[in-house]
């Protein structure tokens, strides 16, 4: 069920005239919600809503489990079951084939021979995301910073959540059960605010992304050698926005969505091209995972307390994990060690210059930094988006031909690159003007933009449905 859908719009409208409507019946609710969530994951595929079930059965009890344990031998234990449990099914259905096909190659080239492996398994929708939402939830309770919740609904709620059940933002349980616990309320802030994050999520996904894969992104990826050195390029700058509109877009429709149930889901992005480090940009990128494998990977493995080559270690493992957590494949493990150097090598030269977080830079210095943060993160889409790394040589081989001729670009393209790239360096106040001036609106202005802007923008998605990215991750 794509958010991008007249399907989802009425599920949404459905949820929300019944979730509503049982404001003072918490129970049932809590229940109705849970099912609604169900039934949205099942219009993917529905045998795959219960690996979501036995991952929230499993942490469900480990919690619970872990509260009673008694000494730190027995809570580790614990905590091993839902990691080998919730990690085991994520290898399985994410990297077995990957790491499998990795080993029968290796071997191969040594003169082993072995049969291959290969599970006939589809990648279910959101694993990685809500594999790692309910991981938070034990490790939280087993490092004592949460009580485990107590109402095995309550919990299944957390889980399963339909906004951000797919492609996040990866939610923990100590920020959204409490807001599951209070008595729902809403008032027209709110009820503005979420429809403006959904207009600006379709649109986004619509206007911008769609129209880039469709007329140039994708054409480029499927076919570089016919396009030249300059249209590559701009086909990946057409990507770079893809993939953030993308995104970004997927993450304000969630947000919206819960908004107008009265929860508030975090932030998952903060203008990322604007970063003038690697450090920066995964401040800014897909927050919610930067900072949980900050918080659940980087900081237990020592984070920067230990020698210098031991946080070296810690920060390239952290950003390589990342990458793999994108994708089984040889690109993604590229991606991540890449990004794993640019952090190294960018710690290592900032401890060296005597810079410190006071430290201002001259505008031109700054702008320097930016443009080589925005075009070392352009570059490395290319292992981004290719399917294999013979793709990706392609691609790269084709943008140092050094031909320049732009063609095959059209004028719809370089308008729809303009505007979106103006939209993410227009300054934060701007954006945040509008979207009061919006809230202010009367409720009738409101409805007459959304119907205007809803009907063009399905009109626009029912003849160019594309998938949203990260719904293969």
């Amino acid at each position: 069920m794509l958010f991008h859908s007249l399907e989802y719009i009425l599920f949404l409208m459905v949820v929300l005239v019944v979730y509503w409507a049982l404001a003072r019946m918490q129970r049932t609710r809590i229940l109705f919600t849970f099912l609604a969530s169900c039934r949205f994951y099942m219009a993917w595929n529905v045998k795959y809503i219960t690996l979501i079930l036995a991952s929230t059965v499993l942490d469900y009890t480990v919690a619970l489990m872990l509260h009673r344990a008694n000494g730190r031998r027995a809570k580790k234990a614990w905590l091993m079951v839902s990691l080998v449990g919730n990690l085991g099914m994520l290898g399985t259905f994410k990297y077995f084939n990957f790491f499998a096909s990795a080993v029968h190659d290796t071997l191969s080239v040594v003169g082993i021979q072995i049969p291959e492996a290969h599970l006939a398994l589809l990648l279910p929708v959101g694993i990685s995301f809500y594999t790692f939402q309910t991981l938070s939830y034990t490790i939280d309770v087993y490092r004592g910073v949460i009580e485990p919740e107590r109402n095995f609904l309550r919990y299944a709620f957390y889980v399963t959540y339909f906004p951000q059940l797919v492609a996040g933002p990866i939610v923990r349980a100590r920020d959204f059960l409490p807001q599951i616990i209070k008595r729902p309320y809403i008032n027209s802030d709110m009820v503005g605010e979420g429809l403006f994050l959904i207009l600006r999520g379709l649109v986004k996904k619509v206007i911008v992304a769609d129209f880039l894969a469709i007329n140039l992104a994708d054409r480029v990826f499927d076919n570089p050698a016919a396009f030249t050195s300059v249209e590559v390029m701009i086909g990946l700058y057409a990507y770079t926005m893809q993939l953030y509109c993308d995104f970004s877009g997927y993450t304000d429709v969630a947000r919206g969505s819960a908004r107008l149930m009265g929860f508030r889901l975090p932030e998952n992005f903060e203008r990322p091209y604007q970063a003038s480090s690697p450090a920066e940009f995964w401040r800014r990128w897909h927050m919610t995972l930067s900072s949980w494998l900050r918080d659940y990977l980087y900081f237990p493995l020592g984070g920067s307390r230990g020698s210098p080559a031991r946080t070296y270690f810690n920060l390239w493992l952290t950003l390589f994990l990342i990458g793999l957590w994108h994708g089984a494949g040889w690109t993604f493990v590229v991606y991540g060690a890449i990004h794993g150097c640019a952090m190294v090598a960018h710690r290592f030269f900032y401890k060296r210059s005597g810079r410190t977080s006071r430290t201002l830079d001259p505008r031109w210095m700054h702008v320097i930094k930016v443009a080589a943060m925005f075009h070392f993160t352009v570059l490395s889409r290319i292992l981004f988006r290719s399917p294999d790394l013979t793709t990706a040589g392609k691609v790269t081989a084709q943008l140092f031909q050094g031909t320049s001729s732009v063609a095959q670009v059209s004028a719809g393209v370089w308008a729809v690159l303009a505007i979106a790239y103006l939209i993410h360096w227009t300054p934060q106040a701007l954006v945040d003007f509008v979207k009061h001036g919006f809230m202010r609106l009367p409720a009738v202005a409101q409805g007459v933009i959304l119907a205007v802007l809803g009907g063009a923008l399905m009109e626009i998605a029912s003849t160019q449905v594309v998938p949203y990215i990260y719904f293969q991750f």
